[in-house]
């Protein structure tokens, strides 16, 4: 707490307060109105407070401070409280400059994220320049920015300078983090990207269905049995490439459980540590066993992938020349839709959170950026004989609709429901019914209401 005192022999006011460290602080404030003295006092008691906490001061106060005159704002530099001037001039920094500082700090960060970092610093430093201020850049040049991003900034592509929506939005991310954490420390007032549009939303034109006949054409063509499980560990295991399949060990694969330990980086950060546990599916069962039976004796086997472990291998361009041989024509985001593809017929089977823990992500991303639409689908809910056909199946039990699966599950129901009565068949966690009515009709509902099934 601070505390002001009128002294009279010298006509004026004094603050005094304990600074962070408890020692006794005096300001002269002099001969101010009442009113003016009570202020700063008040002013002082929040910097205690949110300099206490690391924490930059709220734009009240932050306003008081930038009309306070040099000589009085060094005096609460002294008290630890604000910036001196001389350091504020210097805390000016440009754009250039506060970006290095701040990507140096996240030591956090993974590889790839630097990566996106070091793309996102291109973009902006390519439109501002390296000298401009980072106190400088305002609401509308943000807004130019963008437009710029999306339409002229695509240095990958030599036939367009268009980015993707879904580029865009990661770069404005980037920005926005940048300005917030500037914020924070007191660099700039506000953040002028605060209102662009930056929630990933998902490429539909970059998804592509890999049927399982394509990856078992692709088969013959691998160079070695490794890449044959690479590919049969991502289309049929689901696994994230190269990360999951390079930290998979035997020891993590157990084959007479049916299971197998994943471990992810991308999703150590969350509350599992990044481990789940998968089932080991029929159609990926072969290749593990294949590899086991061919791993050494000796016990010196560790690694399932053993040849391509390095992180400068570029497991893309021989994945394109597999295709080239195959005569199969690459689609975009090779190993990502590989796990997208799988994920997409097993959501067709089994409950989707179930496959959503299994392949280690939420059902929201898995909704949005993995799940495809697909002709079997279609041509099954077309069908006047009412079949359910999953994509690309690949065994029996999946062909015929298996019971347990979220559609072939609500099929059964449906088939199952008495006519002329509206009842709940199926639920899930996410509290959704399909019901029939009188008239033969069925419903998906949920708390809102009659919903698609999206």
């Amino acid at each position: 707490m601070a505390s002001i005192n009128y002294e009279s022999k010298k006509n004026g006011w004094r603050l005094q307060f304990r600074d962070l460290k408890k020692r006794k602080r005096s300001i002269w404030l002099g001969d101010v109105r009442e009113s003016e003295a009570q202020d700063t006092k008040e002013h002082v008691e929040h910097l205690l407070e949110r300099v206490g906490k690391g924490r930059p001061p709220e734009k009240p106060t932050a306003d008081w401070l930038d009309g306070a005159g040099k000589q009085y704002r060094n005096k609460l530099a002294k008290s630890g409280l604000v910036e001196s001037t001389t350091q504020r001039v210097a805390r000016d920094l440009t754009l250039s400059a506060w970006m290095d500082e701040y990507f140096a700090e996240r030591t956090d960060a993974k590889t790839s994220t630097h990566g996106t970092y070091k793309r996102a610093k291109s973009k902006l430093l390519t439109h501002f320049g390296k000298q401009k201020r980072l106190r400088n850049i305002t609401v509308a040049d943000a807004k130019k920015w963008r437009v710029w991003v999306k339409t002229k900034s695509n240095e990958r592509d030599k036939n367009t300078k268009a980015c993707s929506e879904e580029t865009t939005r990661r770069m404005t991310g980037i920005a926005k983090l940048l300005f917030n954490e500037a914020m924070e420390r007191g660099l700039v007032e506000s953040n002028p990207f605060k209102g662009l549009a930056s929630t990933a939303m998902g490429n539909e034109k970059r998804k592509h269905f890999v049927k399982a006949e394509v990856i078992q054409a692709c088969m013959e063509h691998c160079p070695c049995d490794d890449w044959k499980l690479i590919l049969a560990l991502c289309r049929f295991g689901g696994l994230r490439c190269p990360s999951e399949l390079v930290a998979l060990r035997w020891s993590d694969v157990d084959l007479p459980g049916g299971r197998m330990t994943i471990n992810a980086t991308k999703t150590e950060h969350h509350a599992a540590g990044g481990v789940r546990v998968c089932p080991i599916f029929p159609e990926l069962r072969q290749y593990l066993e294949s590899a086991w039976d061919n791993a050494p004796d000796d016990g010196t086997a560790v690694w399932v992938i053993n040849r391509y472990r390095r992180p400068d291998q570029n497991l893309h361009e021989t994945f394109k020349k597999i295709l080239t041989r195959a005569g199969i024509q690459p689609w975009p985001r090779l190993f990502q839709n590989l796990r997208a593809s799988r994920e997409t017929e097993l959501m067709a089977r089994y409950p989707v959170k179930d496959v959503a823990s299994w392949l280690g992500n939420s059902v929201p991303t898995a909704m949005k950026h993995y799940a495809m639409a697909t002709d079997e689908a279609f041509q099954a809910a077309s069908d006047p004989a009412g079949q359910t056909v999953s994509p690309s199946t690949t065994d029996d039990t999946a062909a015929s609709g298996s019971s347990c699966g979220s559609i072939s599950r609500i099929s059964g129901a449906i088939r199952g429901t008495t006519a002329g009565t509206t009842e709940a068949v199926s639920s899930d966690e996410s509290r959704h019914y399909i019901v029939k009515d009188g008239l033969g009709g069925y419903y998906l509902i949920g708390l809102a209401g009659l919903e698609p099934a999206t």
